[in-house]
């Protein structure tokens, strides 16, 4: 009995100790800029108009709370292109009866809810190109796929595997904030505009103080597309992006 009691002594001063580690460890996660969570991104909006060539503007690094801004000569020129249609397969579907046939058409009904987009990223003279998911009732937050070609290097920010949020579309400028948990914890925001630097001064505070609302720091900044030569660069850049991002709409046409 003796035995007991002391057993009961040490797990009741355990199990309190525990659950504490438990929790400190859970707020340390969710309350981490590294946390990929649901930023609140806009809702409403019509991927048609925001498709095309964007020019960089600023890139804030979110989980570094270092203050610096630094002005690269370097130009970010990002095209944005819908591919649903070629995500969808041209297989011919089992008819009404036929084995699969229900399958089928609940897994049609799913695909008809997302649709899929082609991120160009391009960067000293090095591009990726990146397949993202959305669901059409939630169009501000896609899903991306690590990247496909552009060959064995890595930009400023690394390759990139997790989530992108749509902070703030309007006319003339786009943000976009990036979202990697696993393995680096990567969080950045970039903020586009459809000619270099064109953006006021009011539309970068009014930028930087949406993401700052969203618990997202704006103190380490870098900033792209700054001198001629290099937006010269980036409107080059610009037109090789074009034809690659038509190259799949071409090969419609084409005869082999």
């Amino acid at each position: 009995s003796v035995k007991c009691v002391r057993m009961k002594s040490v797990i009741s001063l355990i199990v309190p100790c525990f659950l504490a580690v438990l929790a400190v460890a859970d707020d340390e996660l969710t309350g981490s800029p590294l946390y990929c969570q649901d930023l609140n991104p806009q809702s409403h909006l019509d991927i048609e108009q925001i498709m095309g060539l964007w020019y960089g503007s600023e890139i804030y690094t979110h989980h570094d709370n270092e203050e610096r801004e630094l002005v690269y000569n370097s130009c970010v020129v990002i095209h944005l292109g819908e591919v649903t249609n070629e995500m969808i397969t041209t297989e011919r579907s089992p008819r009404p009866g036929e084995y699969g046939y229900g399958n089928t058409y609940r897994g049609r009904n799913s695909r008809q809810n997302y649709r899929y987009l082609k991120l160009i990223w391009d960067e000293r003279e090095k591009t990726l190109e990146y397949t993202m998911r959305l669901n059409a009732s939630r169009r501000g937050f896609w899903i991306t796929s690590a990247p496909q070609g552009g060959g064995p290097f890595e930009l400023e920010h690394g390759t990139f595997s997790g989530t992108v949020q749509v902070m703030k579309a309007v006319g003339d400028h786009l943000v976009l904030t990036f979202c990697q948990h696993f393995p680096s914890g990567t969080l950045f925001s970039i903020v586009l505009s459809r000619q270099p630097n064109t953006l006021t001064f009011e539309d970068i505070q009014s930028v930087r103080n949406l993401l700052k609302r969203r618990g997202l720091p704006t103190t380490n900044v870098r900033k792209v597309c700054r001198n001629g030569s290099r937006r010269l660069e980036g409107a080059f850049s610009g037109t090789i992006l074009l034809l690659l991002a038509t190259l799949p709409a071409l090969r419609k046409f084409l005869v082999i």
